[in-house]
């Protein structure tokens, strides 16, 4: 019996002798590969010089048009419900240029500013300055402006004014593209700067210095290099996405720019590894009605007033 017991403290402690011996990893539990999230396709669309045309409707020549901002409407609903990482920018050039606007500008009326009004109601992520928007004056654009529900951008612009203290620089937008309550975003800087060149006697341009977008343009890239995965570039003239040219939309919304950028996390990082643009026409799309509606009220007002005059 004692050598029976001998026997099993033997095997017991050459046992134990091996647990110890062997590397803790045996027994840690094994973690599984971290996998990396799926590639996210996040969608630019643009507008530009859209100059007060909010209706498809041709002033100069009365008759309805296959341009304006309702049919520009419709391209962006339908690209939202087929991708909800769908970002909305505007160029510039819109507050003014076009027989609406110019009434507006000149009338007193109960109703909110007609472009800033359907600009919230398409719900844009970001809307530079152009030269158009100072058509009317500095107090009539900064009243405008005070209404906008999305950033108002001009890096070259610079003031001490507090009357424009909505004016900013660049603006960042943040989309949360995790799956199964994971923790993933993209984040995309978005730079605007102006074409605006104005003479030094303007009055439109009061208490404002337009400088030069180059500079305006490495300062805010500066600011933004390590708090974004991409920078858009948004210009009167043009839109550069991660320091490619995209295709420029049409003038009075006959026309939306259109960018397909691919991410995926490399590492740590959110990388843009395929870029594909093109233009998307207007005259493909039926007017969207729930912005027709919106916008009849000024669209009426307007063609009320040009049947009277001589």
């Amino acid at each position: 019996m004692q050598n029976s017991y001998k026997q099993l403290f033997r095997l017991v402690a050459l046992a134990l002798t091996v647990i110890w011996c062997l590397p803790a990893s045996s027994f840690a539990a094994k973690k599984s590969p971290v996998t990396a999230p799926a590639p996210v396709k996040v969608t630019i669309m643009a507008t530009a010089g859209v100059n007060g045309h909010l209706i498809n409707w041709d002033y100069n020549f009365p008759r309805t048009a296959e341009f304006g901002l309702v049919k520009v409407a419709s391209l962006v609903k339908k690209e939202r419900q087929s991708n909800p990482y769908t970002i909305l920018v505007d160029g510039g050039n819109m507050l003014s240029g076009s027989a609406l606007t110019d009434y507006f500008a000149i009338t007193p009326s109960k109703l909110p500013n007609p472009m800033m009004a359907m600009y919230n109601y398409l719900d844009y992520d970001a809307v530079v300055l152009g030269a158009g928007e100072f058509a009317y004056g500095p107090l009539y654009l900064s009243k405008a402006m005070a209404l906008a529900k999305f950033p108002v951008l001009a890096a070259n612009i610079r003031t001490s004014d507090k009357t424009w203290s909505a004016l900013k620089p660049y603006t960042i937008k943040e989309l949360n593209v995790g799956k199964d309550k994971k923790k993933e975003k993209i984040r995309i800087g978005i730079i605007g700067v102006s074409s605006a060149q104005p003479d030094i006697t303007d009055k439109n341009y009061a208490g404002l210095k337009v400088t030069d977008q180059a500079d305006a343009i490495l300062s805010a890239t500066k600011q933004l290099q390590n708090k974004v995965d991409t920078i858009i570039v948004i210009k009167n003239d043009g839109i550069v996405i991660n320091g490619v040219a995209a295709a420029t939309p049409t003038k009075f919304g006959s026309s939306i720019s259109k960018t397909d950028l691919t991410f995926e996390k490399i590492g740590k990082k959110w990388l843009v590894t395929h870029t594909e643009t093109n233009n998307v026409y207007a005259a493909l799309a039926p007017a969207d009605k729930g912005m027709s509606d919106a916008a009849w009220p000024y669209h009426d007002a307007t063609l009320q007033h040009l049947s009277k005059r001589p």
